[in-house]
């Protein structure tokens, strides 16, 4: 699901942007130059600045690419990550050209792996449409500018999804399946062009049962490959829900393999894979009871109880293991010996005293933080210290 995170940079609350200016033929030439690079339709995602054409969403290295640079504000942007769906604050995004041209934005990394700002997929644009001298030449779909009257959009667009006086909003679906908002603001003329992704790309988390269930099939989809809940209540997309159990899988197995003494990064990848189905039947014995979660309505902050009950199985192979380390054996021989000797032992786990621990939550940051899902896992697999 999308998750918030500040990232050392301040919240852009208002942005006045420079836009077209120039005489009347200049920006006729502009405009002409411009749809030759649009087509009609707002669902494109496109718009042209100063005669480059962006595309929304796109990758924040595009920009970086076409001349813009992120504030000199903000000093961390080469080395701080985002963890995977997890979205920045606005921040704001300078013309290297013009000085005094800039657009606001937000990113997400939609990639399992963490990633730099600039690595991530923009995720809200803000680009001010206004009539002030010396400011860059917008034009969107249609050959909508900062001239264009309200009627001018409905002609371009069609009768917008929802307004009121000084906005429109427009909905639509694009070709990747993601929701995309475009607001459209007017002040006498259009004023504004906001483009974002849409709340409902990620699933609601906004009180205590919706806690609970998001808790509940987050821990299925890791442990079970359970997808159906978390699929389908728009925590993620399906390719997501099976890289986080490949991942869990990957995780476990590569846990085993240190345990046992064997070095999983240059194993024969046949012996891999079986310490990988090993890894994915302990998995699926994994027992927790229903979070309880503590949670007002309306307030963000919160926590959850949660019981668990870790697996012996790290004990009960010790004994076979041993035996295998004293055979002698070396080599992809001694990995071999160590799978054959722990998976029949998979169907005599049983259960150590539960454990009950607390979590924060918190409804504007991710709902569960990155270190307390490390701590459950370790907690589920006998590997926290």
């Amino acid at each position: 699901m999308k998750k918030l995170v500040l990232m050392g940079m301040c919240a852009v609350l208002c942005f006045q942007m420079t836009a077209c200016s120039g005489g009347a033929a200049k920006d006729t030439q502009k405009k002409e130059e411009a749809m030759a690079l649009l087509g009609d339709d707002l669902t494109s995602g496109e718009l042209v600045i100063d005669g480059k054409k962006y595309s929304f969403p796109d990758d924040v290295s595009k920009w970086t690419e076409g001349g813009w640079h992120i504030s000199n504000r903000y000093d961390n942007t080469d080395t701080f990550e985002l963890e995977y769906n997890v979205e920045t604050n606005v921040f704001e995004m300078f013309n290297d050209e013009k000085s005094s041209e800039y657009v606001s934005m937000c990113a997400i990394n939609l990639d399992t792996e963490p990633k730099k700002i600039v690595e991530s997929t923009v995720s809200y644009l803000d680009v001010d449409l206004s009539q002030a001298k010396d400011a860059m030449y917008v034009v969107l779909p249609g050959g909508i500018t900062c001239e264009s009257t309200k009627e001018d959009v409905r002609n371009a667009y069609g009768e917008p999804d929802a307004e009121d006086d000084d906005c429109f909003q427009y909905l639509y679906t694009n070709e990747d399946g993601l929701d995309i908002v475009v607001e459209i603001n007017f002040v006498d003329h259009a004023h504004s062009v906001i483009y974002s992704l849409a709340d409902s790309n990620w699933g609601s988390v906004t009180n205590a049962e919706e806690c609970a269930e998001f808790i509940n099939a987050a821990l299925e989809t890791s442990f079970y490959g359970k997808f159906d809940t978390y699929v389908d209540e728009n925590f993620d997309t399906l390719e997501g829900a099976q890289e986080l159990y490949d991942s869990e899988v990957q995780y476990y197995a590569e846990g085993l393999m240190y345990y046992l003494d064997i070095d999983y990064e240059t194993v024969d990848e046949e012996i891999a894979a079986g310490f990988r189905e090993v890894a994915a039947a302990v998995l699926a014995k994994f027992k927790w009871d229903a979070p309880v979660v503590d949670l007002m309505d309306g307030v963000p902050l919160g926590s959850f109880e949660l019981t668990m009950y870790p697996t012996d199985y790290l004990d009960i192979i010790i004994e076979d293991a041993q035996a295998v380390a004293d055979s002698g054996l070396d080599g992809d021989e001694y990995a071999q010996g160590m799978l054959d000797a722990i998976r029949p032992k998979v169907d005599e786990i049983s259960y150590r005293e539960p454990i009950t621990k607390t979590y924060d939550l918190d409804l504007n940051n991710g709902v569960v933080s990155q270190d307390d899902w490390e701590n459950i896992d370790d907690v589920l697999m006998d590997l926290s210290e």
